[in-house]
């Protein structure tokens, strides 16, 4: 036959299959969930803080079983972290294919049952969450124990991400809680302690820098200096102190990433002690990982903004609205005038200028103060109060433009928006008159 009746029939036959092959690209979400003819879900405990390596191990084992007699039939293992720390979750198709694939592996506790994952369950356990990758110089707070709430920065990540070394402002009273002949075999013996670490009852010692020299008159004993080169080192009580911080590991389930929102106050804190002025030699770049992780709760509609980040880099306006993490921005300047832009959150900034007029709404102790912007410097605004004449700086997420001259005009009886009576005289007729108004 000639060619164009063999491509007639190659066309017959052939043509419907293909059709039916590009049809079956559209799955039902139905048919993508698992099922009984699928591999199951077992849930086995293991060491809290070693489930990265568990999982690690299983891999290499799989690897090198790979291509031998005796090939590991496990599927996948991963780990979840969080709530579900301490736990291992292994696909495969029976229970003894897991128990011989993970046999030998440190860190597994072999001898606690393994659970087995119900199929309608399997989804959400599958599910991809996206984590907040920890970096060095980023910042955090403590979950719990005596720096309850405390801001620290990273100083190193382990390998697994399992835990982190901080460096976090001390709180030490130094041997005030200690107990009257509490040196006991070289150690010494504590009170109980309270709901901070502390002597129950008693005040949680206020952050301050290490002090050799107090740690000395109590507990000289105990204290030994570091190895490090500049002579800022030293060990307490069996904790490193460098340049007066503590460096401690902590686990990340023990640490709060979203949300942190450092004052400048607090960040000042971890300025080197030989800058001149902490609040304006901050490296901002420090802070880039957590300012930017700031909700869109900072932004109103009306607020001039910029965008400092991304491909819309440059463009000034105003917030029109504020949804999720997303800011509408009218543009009010450049090609882009007069256009509604979407940005996240996370690369726009208040856009102040000097001479403006403004007030602080949070995030500082310098709260509800109103002043005059006279220096500005990345996210650092500098203002001269109203009240005090003094300069003070803050973040500008911290600020809004003041529709009044309000703040801390000095001590009164009276409070914003009271009820009061205005007494006045009409002298030349002795006719005394009141009046109700709202102070405003």
């Amino acid at each position: 036959m000639d060619a164009e009746q063999q491509a007639r029939e190659l066309k017959e036959r052939y043509g419907r299959n293909r059709v039916a092959a590009s049809d079956s690209a559209v799955v039902p979400q139905r048919l993508l969930l698992p099922s009984v003819d699928d591999p199951s879900i077992w849930r086995l405990k293991c060491k809290p803080g070693k489930e990265r390596d568990v999982v690690y191990q299983v891999i290499k084992r799989i690897e090198e079983r790979a291509m031998t007699r005796e090939p590991v039939q496990i599927i996948s293992a991963f780990e979840r972290g969080g709530v579900m720390s301490g736990y291992l979750y292994v696909e495969a198709r029976t229970l003894a294919q897991v128990l011989s694939g993970l046999d030998g592996i440190q860190n597994v506790y072999m001898g606690s049952k393994a659970m087995l994952i119900p199929i309608n369950e399997m989804p959400d356990l599958l599910k991809v969450r996206k984590t907040k990758e920890l970096e060095i110089g980023m910042y955090v707070r403590m979950k719990r124990g005596k720096y309850s709430g405390d801001l620290a920065q990273i100083d190193d990540v382990e390998v697994n991400g399992a835990e982190v070394t901080v460096r976090i402002v001390p709180r030490l009273d130094y041997g005030l809680n200690e107990e009257i002949n509490a040196f006991e075999n070289g150690s010494i013996k504590r009170k109980r302690a309270g709901g901070f670490g502390t002597t129950a009852g008693a005040v949680r010692p206020a952050p301050r820098l290490f002090s050799e020299t107090e740690a000395k008159k109590k507990h000289g004993r105990f204290l030994t200096m570091g190895s490090g080169l500049s002579g800022r080192s030293w060990i307490y009580m069996k904790d490193e102190y460098h340049d007066g911080f503590l460096i401690k590991k902590f686990k990340t389930s023990h640490l709060v990433d979203e949300n942190v929102n450092p004052t400048l106050e607090e960040v000042t804190r971890f300025a080197r002690e030989n800058d001149i002025d902490g609040a304006e030699n901050l490296d901002l770049s420090a802070l880039a990982a957590t300012i930017k992780g700031s909700t869109a709760a900072a932004f109103l509609p009306g607020d001039s903004v910029e965008i400092y980040e991304g491909e819309q880099r440059g463009v000034i306006g105003k917030a029109v609205s504020v949804t999720g993490d997303i800011v509408r921005v009218a543009v009010s300047e450049g090609l882009l005038q007069g256009q509604i832009v979407e940005t996240p959150v996370k690369g726009l900034r208040k856009l102040f200028r000097e001479g403006d007029h403004v007030k602080v709404i949070g995030g500082s102790k310098y709260f509800d103060e109103v002043g005059m912007v006279v220096k500005i410097r990345d996210e650092q605004v500098t203002i001269l109060t109203d009240s005090t004449n003094i300069e003070i700086t803050v973040f500008s997420k911290d600020l809004r433009v003041a529709t009044d001259s309000g703040g801390q005009l000095g001590f009164s009886k009276y409070d914003l928006h009271d009820l009061v009576q205005l007494e006045y005289v009409y002298p030349s007729f002795a006719i005394r008159s009141t009046e109700i108004i709202l102070l405003t």
